[in-house]
């Protein structure tokens, strides 16, 4: 879904009556409730990114001095350093970077999200978690930038049911123990 349909789906929903004429591909976004729309999903979907679930990525990387440098990544955390047998190794994070040992070590990190325009796809964390749960988001983020508790109490609610659903694990179906006739 691209993020111009997904704050149009937010504009029907909460009828803010928005012309069609905002939702083109190369429009400029000009009226304050689209740009606060926009606001508010960055918001959403950083958060989606950060405590929900996240997009794993893998690198080889290389320890200077007893620091590996992050910035050529966008990290939201390191899940695991490991050698080259394939050992945990202990890590601490400093200033944009890792103090470890020297040497070389693979990483796997979780990854935070691009900058998606206007026309750009919203590509979501994980399979499980849809745009359902990022529209539910912006409109609670919304609702509560207006001072609309009561309403953005009610779509807090949905989005974190949804994300319960969404993330949730179904417990294995059990099945009765065959018995004798």
């Amino acid at each position: 879904m691209k993020l111009r349909q997904v704050v149009k789906e937010c504009g029907d929903i909460l009828a803010l009556g928005l012309s069609e004429d905002f939702f083109q591909p190369q429009a400029e976004v000009t009226d304050g409730r689209v740009a606060r729309l926009l606001d508010c999903f960055r918001s959403v979907y950083d958060e989606l990114y950060r405590d929900y679930a996240s997009a794993l990525g893998k690198t080889v990387v290389e320890s200077v001095d007893g620091k590996v440098d992050l910035s050529p990544y966008k990290l939201c955390r390191v899940v695991s350093l490991v050698d080259g047998e394939g050992n945990r190794v202990s890590f601490r994070y400093s200033d944009n970077a890792l103090a470890v040992k020297d040497g070389r070590y693979n990483m796997c990190y979780a990854r935070l999200p691009e900058n998606v325009e206007w026309d750009g796809d919203v590509i979501m964390p994980s399979p499980c978690i849809g745009e359902r749960v990022l529209i539910y988001g912006m409109l609670r983020d919304y609702l509560a930038s207006l001072h609309d508790w009561a309403n953005a109490a009610q779509w807090d609610k949905r989005f974190k049911d949804a994300l319960q659903v969404a993330c949730g694990k179904t417990p294995a179906k059990r099945m009765p123990v065959r018995g004798w006739l």
